[in-house]
């Protein structure tokens, strides 16, 4: 809108100045002191503001409206930071519609009744409780977000634990295939005699959680493959009709098997008499935490519990494989094939009877289709029962450090189930099949108690840049990662 100034000449200047003199004498309510105790002696003009218009009325003016926004969550996340135990953030995943975010927690390696969340909010709103402060998430808690107009909304965070499910508080299900990035497999009691237990493929984001699955037959408990930011929390998978001892009639029926999918995560999972527990090809960057194993079942070329193959870098942490000899029918029980940069910690392996297969064997690293360079870490593992070997990097594998390994009880005679004896005399740390003097792997801090080949110890030496060991403490092994997915119910 346009404004016309006034400007003012000397000459209305003195105009006014005589109007204003004479009213103020002719006024019954003023004094001559009034009206000239400060008389204008610059000549300059009053202080005239011009009347506003009606269309210039404050009262006509219009108000900015108040613009109301809805006050929500935009982010909840569990930070590695802030959270003692976590090895990466741990992401809520929300749902705006019903106002809710779940969360999988590992009572296993955090404190679950002291977590401290990261909020993140939209514009303006505050949120209570509030953000980095440290809560109880044991069970469902109720966050409210407020608007700065003080609108509120309510978010009920729902999470996931471990350990805390069984067959009779789940949704029986059939076998499930992903049909959608993001879909969310959860509470479900899932068996299967004529397909995978759970197919995925070309989906991201997807969610498996909180499943009790039972597969049998040529098939795989859950199969994926470009499956990207892939999630397997709070499960157990079991091949059901395995016979009382000895292989599956083939290799093909593993627990778990994925192939070309980056960012898994692999979290409070059990694994039961498949051909392999944990099968994955071109799956770069796996994170597996608190995995149990029991019996794996071959045959060769399987019987691992975990494999990794043509995959670049990967962790496994917390994890225990418990082999019974008369039942399982093992190679490798963790074998690190054509790949590089895993890093094997925490764990306890018990029982291999395979006269060529040994507790963690790191392969061909240099071969046609090896993925990552060279190199790993395994370190503060326990193993029992071993027969052919403990530790080995061979091959064309180099610069793998064992470090704290922990070895008893290894096996010299009949491995069991008529497959023979140890082909390699029951060798403890291998770095053979690569050129003399370049292998520069690492023996550090190790026990090696009461060995049955005590001259059979390391082999060859060359290939390792530090050999430190003892043979002489005895040790107390770590304790079996145990999952409970029992009830009495379901008895």
């Amino acid at each position: 809108m346009a404004r016309t100034m006034r400007k003012f000449s000397y000459f209305n200047t003195t105009v006014l100045l005589v109007l204003a003199f004479l009213a103020l004498q002719l006024g019954s309510c003023s004094s001559d002191t009034d009206a000239f105790s400060e008389p204008n002696t610059a000549n300059t003009p009053p202080d005239v503001t011009p009347e506003a218009s009606p269309e210039e009325s404050p009262e006509d003016t219009p108000e900015t409206p108040v613009v109301s926004i809805d006050p929500e969550i935009t982010e909840f996340r569990f930070s590695s930071a802030d959270n003692e135990g976590l090895v990466t953030d741990i992401m809520g995943t929300l749902d705006k519609d019903n106002k809710t975010i779940h969360v999988e927690l590992n009572p296993y390696s955090v404190a679950i009744q002291e977590l401290t969340p990261t909020i993140t909010l939209s514009s303006e709103a505050t949120v209570s409780p509030e953000s980095n402060t440290v809560q109880d998430f044991s069970s469902e808690i109720t966050y409210t977000v407020t608007a700065e107009n003080g609108t509120t909304v309510t978010y009920t965070i729902v999470p996931s634990l471990s350990g805390n499910i069984c067959k009779s508080n789940l949704q029986e299900s059939g076998p499930i295939i992903v049909s959608a990035n993001n879909q969310r497999i959860e509470n479900l009691y899932i068996k299967t005699s004529n397909q995978h237990g759970i197919e995925i493929n070309n989906f991201s984001g997807v969610v498996i959680t909180n499943c009790i699955i039972e597969y049998t037959g040529a098939y795989t408990g859950i199969k994926f493959a470009n499956a990207e930011n892939l999630t397997i929390d709070n499960c157990s998978i079991t091949y059901t009709n395995a016979p009382s001892s000895g292989p599956l009639p083939d290799a093909t029926r593993n627990c778990i098997e994925g192939i070309q999918s980056q960012n898994l995560v692999i979290t409070n999972v059990k694994v039961t008499d498949g051909s392999t527990g944990i099968s994955l090809n071109q799956c770069d960057d796996s994170i597996l935490t608190y995995i149990e194993g029991h019996n794996m079942r071959g045959p060769y070329p399987r019987g691992q519990f975990v494999q990794y193959d043509k995959c670049i870098g990967g962790l496994l942490e917390n994890f225990s494989v418990i082999n019974d000899r008369n039942i399982a029918w093992t190679e490798d029980n963790i074998s690190i094939y054509k790949s590089a940069g895993q890093h094997i910690k925490k764990g306890l392996i018990v029982g291999n009877n395979s006269p060529t297969g040994v507790g963690v064997l790191f392969e061909d690293q240099n071969t046609e289709g090896a993925r990552g360079g060279f190199g790993g870490w395994v370190e503060d593992v326990d193993f029992l029962e071993m027969g052919n070997g403990v530790v080995s990097s061979v091959e064309g594998s180099k610069n793998v450090t064992f470090t704290r390994i922990r070895a008893k009880q290894i096996i010299c005679g009949d491995l069991g189930q008529n497959r023979g004896v140890p082909t390699s005399n029951s060798l403890i740390f291998a770095a053979f099949g690569t050129a003399e003097g370049t292998g520069a792997n690492k023996i550090v801090d190790c026990i090696v108690y009461n060995s049955c080949n005590p001259t059979n110890i390391v082999w060859p030496e060359h290939n390792f840049e530090l050999i430190d060991y003892r043979d002489d403490i005895d040790f107390e092994p770590r304790e079996p990662i145990e999952l409970e997915f029992t009830c009495s119910s379901d008895d």
